[in-house]
């Protein structure tokens, strides 16, 4: 019997994926989740009020595949409560999540499904190719450590929503606080502050997409707003937040450095 299987069936994940206004990628999105070499997924495709025809193209995959589901926020609410409303409806024991322009290798799910088995650990994440708008590596890969804890993710964060496959126990405890810029580095901080373990796959599994105006592109907001998480949320010393702004720069530097 493989690990990943409880009385010869295949443990259910269930895939979270905010939608806005995303119709050029979305559909690259939801394919690399339909090429899955583990098959037993639900996709939670939740649209946030989207005004292009990104509700149309779920719809039409998800004729495809009755695995894929459209959900239509009443408003927009936003990533934070959005992706919180994907913890509150999924059935999975497992949740992983997708942003809708990032892309998954096939052998993804499997792979941290198996080490998550392997492991007992309740957020698994996975090392990352950077791409630009048309698909192109723009950086070196992210190649993430197996291990990771409280103080190494407040040098670096090496989990990212793309990659990161939570235990359901996470999900039905834990949500994303809506009142932080990076409220994904918050939940993870947390998790590791109440050590939760974490475990990754060092083999590049998902690319990640960065646009022109995102928040991954305006480093200097992101250094401000990680800043407030240190001093703010997390309580850090002054002195010790300083040393990590620079160390966070200095890396960051590294990390989207240009082939």
């Amino acid at each position: 019997m493989k690990q990943e299987m409880v009385n010869g069936e295949q443990l259910l994940v269930s895939v979270i994926m905010p939608a806005y206004n995303c119709e050029r990628y979305i559909e690259t999105a939801i394919r690399s989740v339909m090429a899955q070499t583990y098959q037993n997924w639900e996709l939670l495709v939740i649209d946030d009020g989207s005004t292009d025809s990104t509700p149309g193209v779920v719809e039409a995959l998800s004729h495809e595949d009755a695995r894929i589901e459209l959900i239509r926020n009443p408003m927009n609410m936003g990533v934070a409560k959005t992706r919180n409303r994907g913890f509150e409806l999924s059935r999975g024991q497992f949740v992983a999540l997708l942003d809708s322009d990032d892309v998954w290798l096939p052998n993804k799910l499997e792979k941290q499904i198996s080490l998550a088995q392997n492991t007992g650990a309740e957020i698994i994440y996975c090392s990352y190719a950077i791409i630009d708008e048309n698909g192109r590596k723009t950086c070196n890969d992210f190649i993430v450590p197996d291990r990771i804890d409280y103080d190494g993710m407040l040098v670096r964060s090496v989990v990212s929503c793309s990659t990161a496959l939570l235990s359901k126990s996470i999900v039905d405890n834990y949500s994303f606080r809506t009142d932080y810029y990076h409220e994904d580095l918050l939940l993870w901080l947390e998790l590791m502050r109440d050590q939760k373990s974490a475990c990754g796959v060092p083999e590049v599994l998902a690319e990640y997409r960065i646009l022109p105006g995102s928040r991954s592109f305006n480093k200097w907001r992101s250094a401000v707003e990680r800043w407030k998480i240190y001093r703010q949320y997390m309580k850090e010393p002054f002195v010790k937040s300083i040393k990590l702004i620079v160390r966070y720069a200095l890396l960051a530097m590294d990390k989207y450095k240009k082939i």
